[in-house]
């Protein structure tokens, strides 16, 4: 996945979340952006794969 566009939605999550109109809403930007943020951080650091012998 294009990290350009894990971050760009992650920013427009946090806005979305910021200017949201009921609670809910604010609850859900704010779980995508997590949601975001998780697929950054691993894309930038994957899990060591077993080795095959």
């Amino acid at each position: 996945m294009d990290l350009n566009y894990l971050y760009k939605r992650h920013q427009i999550s946090l806005f979305m979340a910021d200017n949201a109109d009921s609670e809910q809403a604010r609850r859900t930007h704010h779980a995508l952006a997590k949601g975001y943020a998780a697929r950054i951080a691993g894309a930038k650091c994957p899990r060591p794969t077993a080795s095959i012998v």
